[in-house]
């Protein structure tokens, strides 16, 4: 069985992410900006996981762009950001 995939949107601490490198093939962007939302967009396509952070915006569009997304996780508190 093959891996899901996981997208986080910010560069975070590695020992926060050891355990989810040895269960999920994992992309992390690399800037200290957010993703531009085009780039967003087209990695929602491929992923099963989505990390991200209060300054990303996840709408409508993003969400519907993602068939195969099982869960989108947040790191801080509240989801404002998250259109549900």
């Amino acid at each position: 069985m093959s891996q899901p995939k996981v997208f986080i949107t910010r560069r975070l601490p590695d020992t926060r992410l050891e355990q989810l490198h040895q269960i999920a093939n994992v992309e992390i962007w690399p800037e200290r900006q957010p993703p531009p939302y085009e780039v967003l967009l087209n990695k929602v396509k491929e992923i099963d996981g989505l990390l991200c952070l209060l300054t990303d915006s996840i709408d409508k569009q993003i969400i519907e762009a993602a068939p195969s997304l099982k869960v989108i996780s947040q790191l801080g508190v509240g989801y404002d950001n998250i259109d549900i």
